[in-house]
């Protein structure tokens, strides 16, 4: 994330929600990111 405003925006979230639940919800994105590159058809 080199956006800083973005940087500042998700730490102030994981300060209301906590570290724990960002940090699953960090890896449900990461996962969601992966099928959706898996998904995709490879053009040759």
């Amino acid at each position: 994330m080199a956006n800083p405003i973005k940087t500042w925006f998700f730490e102030l979230i994981e300060d209301a929600i906590g570290s724990k639940a960002m940090k699953q919800f960090k890896e449900e994105e990461a996962k969601k990111k992966n099928s959706e590159s898996n998904d995709e058809p490879k053009q040759n």
